[in-house]
């Protein structure tokens, strides 16, 4: 649907140009015509009537010429020479009537130039009508291909558009499958030997249900949102391991109104919690922060680890920060950077994104 409202503005758009380009053409032909007359008959006022009186007629010859030879597409290199030597004979044909008409008027009015015989009175004009035709047929011609080529590059972009949706859609799904799972299978750990944190992780993840809901047909939404969602699987997390746990999220005030892929930050926060308390310290301190300016937006994700130093090499990175690193791509090619440090003792991850994400 959006792939044919474009081709149709675009063919809108194109029959306006078309026409204001051949009145255009018209009123230039008229204007040549007339300075070309001026050199023959060395009067102004005569060589302004004939141009008036003749070169008008070019239009309507023209657009009776189009339906007939006009063609986008050809099957066979035969096809295309038979199509040229039409456009070539109409051409001459359409230039020998517009001398014909010439010959009328000059011959009505009186106004033949001056030393010039019957031959050349005839060869003249027909030839400089036959150059005029003929450019007009290549214009013609150079005007159809641009908007076929603009056309089949819209259509290309409606249906990378599709498949961009299709693919984020795709990613979004892997997601959730992935988190809950993980959120299933504390809840299970807990239920035997804490009930209460098990039912307050029930209801924890019945807010991030909620809230998955609320964004299942969005791919873009506001960074409060993102560090909402956080915030809901972290209390998530909290239930769980209570006093073992802590997090603080910071962001200023021009971070919270930027745009940025609905949860972005799943995947870092779940590998925070995960490796955090496999360090063994206790409180496992998680801290996000988001900072931006006009031109950048930058989220840093840190908590307690040791990470290794040949980490992009290790192999598989996981299906969270694949998903994270596709997703990225997607909605911002070539305008994000994604670091992933040691800093003391700490692993920090920092998303740095410029510009407004691709949105589908």
């Amino acid at each position: 649907m959006i792939g044919m409202r474009l081709i149709d503005r675009l063919n809108v758009t194109g029959d306006r140009s078309s026409w204001l380009l051949r009145l255009g053409g018209m009123c230039l032909l008229t204007a040549l015509g007339t300075l070309v007359r001026m050199a023959h008959f060395q009067d102004f006022p005569r060589a302004f009537v004939i141009s008036v009186l003749v070169d008008p007629l070019t239009l309507p010859i023209v657009l009776a010429l189009r339906p007939v030879a006009l063609r986008r597409h050809f099957e066979s290199g035969v096809q295309v020479l038979w199509i040229f030597l039409l456009n070539g004979l109409l051409c001459i044909a359409a230039a020998f009537m517009l001398t014909c008409w010439v010959r009328l008027v000059t011959g009505m009015t009186g106004w033949s130039v001056p030393n010039w015989g019957t031959l050349q009175s005839w060869a003249v004009p027909w030839i400089y009508y036959c150059i005029v035709f003929a450019g007009w047929r290549f214009a013609q011609f150079w005007s159809a291909a641009e908007l076929a080529v603009h056309g089949e590059k819209q259509r290309a972009a409606a249906a990378e558009a599709e498949a961009l949706k299709a693919e984020l859609r795709h990613l979004r799904n892997q997601l959730d499958p992935h988190f809950l799972f993980n959120a299933l299978n504390g809840i299970i750990v807990e239920i035997q030997d804490h009930p209460d944190a098990a039912v307050g992780m029930v209801r924890e993840l019945a807010a991030y249900l909620r809230y998955s809901l609320d964004q299942r047909d969005r791919t873009v939404t506001s960074v409060a949102s993102v560090f909402d969602v956080a915030r809901s699987y972290l209390e998530l997390q909290k239930a769980r391991f209570g006093a073992e746990l802590d997090y603080t999220l910071v962001t200023d005030e021009p971070s919270r109104r930027w745009m940025a892929p609905s949860f972005l930050l799943q995947p870092l926060v779940e590998n925070a919690v995960k490796h955090g308390l496999k360090t063994g310290q206790t409180p496992v301190e998680i801290a996000i922060e988001a900072e931006a300016n006009e031109a950048q937006l930058q989220i840093r994700v840190s908590s307690p680890g040791v990470l290794r130093p040949d980490w992009e090499r290790a192999g598989d990175p996981g299906v969270g920060l694949s998903v994270l690193s596709r997703r990225l791509q997607l909605h911002y090619p070539d305008r994000h950077d994604f670091i992933l440090r040691q800093i003391g003792e700490r692993v920090v991850a920092t998303l740095r994104l410029r510009g407004e994400p691709c949105s589908v």
